[in-house]
C-alpha cells in the first residue's frame, strides 16, 4: 500500500512540476512575465501614455538645427536662433527621432493609424528591448 501510494505521489508531482516549470522564474530574465508565449514580445521594459513618451529630437522650421525635447511638457527651444515652440506644436515639427530613455538608444518608431495622428504611436529600441505605446481609445 505503501508503495503504491508514493508511486501516485511521485506521479503526481511530475505532472504539477511539468504544469508549473514553464512559470517558475528565469534567473537569467530581466522580468517575469505570466503572458503567453504566443502575444509575448521581445519587449524586457516600457512604458504607455504620451505623458510617457520618450525624449525627442525635433528640427527647427526657423534654422533646421537640432531641438532636444527632454520631457513631453518642456518648451521646444531651439539652441541655435530665438525660436521657441509650445509643447502641443510637437506635432506640427519634424520629429527625427525619439531617443530610448533607458540606453540612450535611437528608437525606431512608426505611426499605426496616419489617417488620425502625425506623430509616432510607438517607439521601440532594440539595443535594451524598452517600448513605449501612446495610449488610444481604438
Amino acid at each position: 500500500m505503501d508503495d503504491r501510494f508514493g508511486r501516485v505521489f511521485r506521479g503526481v508531482k511530475r505532472i504539477v512540476d511539468l504544469l508549473v516549470d514553464p512559470l517558475r522564474k528565469n534567473p537569467n530574465a530581466a522580468k517575469f512575465d505570466l503572458s503567453i508565449p504566443e502575444a509575448h514580445t521581445t519587449t524586457v521594459d516600457g512604458d504607455t501614455g504620451w505623458a510617457s513618451r520618450p525624449p525627442a529630437w525635433v528640427t527647427c522650421p526657423q534654422c533646421g538645427s537640432d531641438i532636444h525635447q527632454r520631457d513631453v511638457h518642456e518648451t521646444i527651444d531651439c539652441p541655435r536662433c530665438v525660436a521657441t515652440y509650445a509643447p502641443n506644436e510637437f506635432a506640427e515639427l519634424e520629429l527625427k527621432h525619439l531617443q530610448c530613455p533607458v540606453c540612450g538608444n535611437v528608437m525606431e518608431d512608426g505611426i499605426r493609424h496616419p489617417n488620425v495622428f502625425t506623430m509616432p504611436e510607438w517607439a521601440t529600441c532594440h539595443r535594451c528591448h524598452y517600448h513605449w505605446e501612446f495610449d488610444h481609445l481604438f
